[in-house]
């Protein structure tokens, strides 16, 4: 298994990256997590992106680079709660917040 990790001023979660992909989708379904992009998006000038993970359609590493990452639907919390499908790096998600937390910021976003 490769371990290439994108370029990330946050501390790289190793624990996550490791997991099987039953256990890495068990553990991003249905969570809010914080995803640092490689470069500034047209939401967010920081580049710190907050999503929920609603499905998980693939994981995989990439052929051309060995990263690993996943291909999901994500509900987009910093772009009105747009729901889109999207490709992460398992290396850019910095945070998974747990059920409790994830219904709280789930909450707050609706108000």
């Amino acid at each position: 298994m490769t371990n290439n990790t994108t370029k990330t001023s946050a501390p790289f979660n190793q624990s996550l990256y490791n997991l099987s992909d039953k256990d890495l989708e068990r553990k991003l379904t249905n969570h809010v997590v914080t995803y640092l992009t490689k470069d500034s998006s047209s939401v967010k000038n920081d580049g710190v992106r907050t999503l929920v993970i609603k499905q998980i359609d693939k994981i995989a590493f990439s052929q051309k680079h060995g990263r690993r990452y996943i291909q999901a639907l994500v509900q987009d919390l910093d772009d009105s709660g747009e729901v889109k499908g999207r490709t992460l790096h398992v290396a850019g998600i910095t945070k998974v917040k747990g059920r409790l937390a994830t219904a709280l910021t789930l909450a707050k976003s609706v108000y």
